[in-house]
């Protein structure tokens, strides 16, 4: 009789089917921990776009700006640093223009990168010259005589939108699956 009722539920019950593919799946998902410890190592190449525009005019050494990550990036098959994370850039010089044609001049230099709550520090700067003034100040001088020798040069400036690359300064462990913006 208890085999009769046992029958009966496993007859009732819905047929449990199973492909080749759900055991591989399974295996898979068990394969990486949610919470894997990854290194991103020191010299990781990281592609970084400028936020706003930092000029010669209206910036000075120690102003500090904003960049975003502008590709993934990838260490083996995992994406540890993602678009949009937040990066910190520093002007380093900052020379305005003068007169006679001259043009300003502008440095900066890559600080860090913020990723799941860490700053991990990097290497990279730009330097960037505003574009001759010569042409404008012998234009300048024909048309207007000594006087013309007081035209100014153009600003230096690091456009919204450059891309700047950087390297990771040190090598920096990351949990995979943290928050990284």
């Amino acid at each position: 009789m208890l085999v009769a009722a046992a029958v009966q539920v496993a007859a009732a019950a819905p047929p449990v089917t199973t492909s080749a593919a759900e055991p591989q799946k399974a295996l898979r998902r068990s394969a990486v921990p949610a919470s894997a410890v990854l290194n991103l190592p020191k010299n990781t190449l990281v592609r970084l776009m400028v936020l706003s525009e930092v000029n010669s005019r209206d910036h000075k050494p120690g102003h500090r700006f904003r960049l975003r990550v502008d590709e993934d990036v990838v260490v083996g098959r995992a994406t540890l640093v993602p678009i949009g994370a937040t990066a910190i850039g520093e002007v380093t010089s900052a020379e305005g223009t003068g007169g006679a044609g001259k043009s300003g001049r502008i440095g900066a230099r890559l600080l860090h990168l913020e990723v799941g709550g860490k700053q991990i520090p990097l290497t990279g700067d730009r330097e960037n010259t505003g574009g001759g003034g010569t042409g404008q100040v012998v234009g300048g001088v024909i048309a207007f005589g000594i006087f013309g020798l007081l035209m100014r040069g153009n600003n230096a400036s690091i456009k919204a939108g450059e891309i700047i690359n950087g390297y990771t300064a040190e090598d920096v462990v990351l949990e995979q699956g943290a928050p990284a913006r």
